[in-house]
């Protein structure tokens, strides 16, 4: 894992207590996509299938990342905020949850790097889809990020 990585899953893990229990991890990120994974175990219900509670959690968290990773990698560190989602459960899940989390378009990067820059704060339009092991999709994340440069203080 990079180095960035490693500081963000310390910085998540300190602020949000919720995420220790969801056992997650980054595995990647190409400065456009941010992946990551959780096991089942301390995630499933009383049907023994993801429960949908940490599933949300999850998804809510890879867009949150991928906002904050963004922003951080383009020079501007900032406060990062969810202000709207939507997410669709597609099938139900018995193993491990791998995440994608990307932008919805081409054109995103360059208006969130551009609201940032004058105006410092932009909002940002993230796409996660999560997999089960053999790679079906199980559910489907939209969400929109608002980020505000830190200001000193």
């Amino acid at each position: 894992m990079s180095a960035d990585l490693t500081a963000l899953a310390r910085k998540v893990r300190d602020a949000i207590p919720l995420t220790r229990h969801l056992a997650f991890e980054y595995l990647h990120f190409d400065g456009d996509t941010l992946t990551l994974q959780a096991p089942l175990e301390p995630n499933h219900n009383d049907k023994n299938t993801f429960f949908a509670g940490s599933q949300a959690a999850l998804v809510t968290l890879a867009g949150w990342s991928l906002t904050t990773l963004l922003a951080e990698h383009h020079g501007h560190p900032s406060d990062v905020v969810a202000v709207d989602s939507q997410l669709r459960y597609t099938r139900p899940l018995t193993g491990a949850l791998r995440l994608h989390a990307r932008l919805d378009d081409d054109t995103a990067l360059a208006r969130f790097r551009d609201g940032l820059q004058r105006k410092g704060r932009a909002r940002l339009a993230v796409t996660v889809t999560g997999h089960d092991p053999d790679q079906h999709t199980v559910c489907e994340y939209q969400g929109q990020f608002l980020a505000r440069l830190y200001t000193a203080g």
